[in-house]
């Protein structure tokens, strides 16, 4: 972690403002003013995604001058109560991992499914995207192995998928009659979305 107090440059365009980092983390503080001359402060978290893309999420949250005191108060208290350990502990079981490459053992933010909540389904994978379709692999093979030996059978031209029969699919470990099913409707609503039927 660490911190990057803000520069003359800076504190000519806001009374006050730090930042620090942790992992992909990145936090900004700043005191602005409004228009009616009012103060009050912006607390924006950035988090990094992605590999050779870079991608952030942003988050902000703004403290108007009027409220801080009661903020300063509430944070005092949370702060004081957690330094003399006056905090309930948590009951939360920690969740055991069987296999080092299934969906679980990544971080919360590299998640097929928590990555398209958070950045939308354009910027997933082909494998991640079939993922999320298939939900698991075996014990054996995880979800995400799996989907990537049918995205390189297909050997760079995802379109192949439409004519894969079930038998096709259900030749690959991890595919059953129920799942080449979800994969063969997903294909066909999507073929119609953007060829519809001639009327």
């Amino acid at each position: 972690m660490y911190f990057d107090h803000g520069s003359s440059k800076n504190q000519l365009s806001y009374p006050a403002t730090e930042t620090f980092s942790h992992g992909r983390k990145h936090y900004f503080i700043d005191v602005k003013k409004a228009s009616n001359d009012s103060h009050f402060v912006l607390i924006t978290s950035s988090e990094e995604y992605g590999n050779e893309e870079k991608a952030y999420q942003r988050r902000t949250i703004q403290l108007w001058e009027e409220d801080l005191a009661k903020f300063v108060e509430a944070l005092s208290m949370v702060l004081s109560r957690l330094a003399y350990g006056e905090l309930e502990p948590e009951k939360e079981k920690m969740e055991v991992v069987k296999h080092p490459k299934s969906v679980k053992a990544l971080a919360q933010y590299d998640r097929p499914r928590e990555k398209l909540h958070d950045l939308g389904a354009g910027k997933l994978s082909a494998e991640e995207l079939l993922a999320i379709l298939l939900c698991t692999g075996t014990s054996e093979v995880p979800v995400l192995d799996l989907c990537k030996k049918i995205v390189r059978s297909l050997k760079g031209d995802l379109s192949g998928m439409l004519e894969m029969t079930a038998e096709q699919l259900c030749a690959f470990p991890g595919i059953g009659v129920a799942k080449a099913a979800i994969l063969m409707a997903a294909l066909e609503l999507g073929r119609r979305v953007f060829l519809p039927a001639k009327s």
